[in-house]
């Protein structure tokens, strides 16, 4: 199962789409000779380039490099990172950015996120409406159960990357 996803991986590496948030969507590559846990699925992170102290602001078009135990991406911020999710053993992603002489680095610690029910337990929810003249409404809802369908466990996911870029004297 580990070699189909990563042999899936590496026909999309390098290749980049459009995503629905408007930014490239760029697949990473695996290391080679380097033996990764078994994927869940696929988790993302934006990586955004940003001068250091200045609010608000992003740099286009900063060349960056993602790094980690078991994957690398070299890739144009912004950008959006697709990169497996090994749940609990999702590797911490260091992101390096260069724009002219600024340069920043920053390194993306994933969180275990539930994904349905409430910290993997099925969760109940019940609705009461006015309903029309005629009466009041009462519903049940069924959600969820453990994320990852045979795992039972959290999904990996990284928080947006603002990487802060530094003028260095050149």
């Amino acid at each position: 199962m580990r070699a189909a996803w990563w042999i899936g991986a590496a026909a999309l590496a390098g290749c980049a789409t459009t995503s629905a948030q408007g930014l490239a969507t760029v697949a990473v590559t695996p290391k080679p000779d380097v033996a990764a846990p078994a994927a869940r699925g696929e988790t993302a992170m934006v990586v955004r380039a940003v001068p250091a102290g200045a609010d608000g602001t992003e740099l286009q078009g900063a060349a960056c490099v993602a790094d980690s135990a078991y994957f690398t991406a070299s890739f144009t911020a912004p950008a959006q990172l697709l990169m497996p999710d090994f749940g609990p053993a999702s590797p911490e992603v260091t992101v390096s950015c260069r724009a002219g002489t600024a340069t920043g680095t920053l390194a993306a610690r994933p969180v275990q996120a539930w994904s349905g029910g409430l910290g993997g337990w099925p969760a109940v929810g019940v609705s009461v409406g006015t309903g029309s003249f005629e009466g009041v409404g009462v519903g049940v809802g069924w959600y969820g159960g453990a994320a990852g369908v045979s795992t039972g466990g959290a999904s990996a996911r990284y928080p947006e990357v603002r990487v802060p870029m530094v003028e260095r004297a050149g």
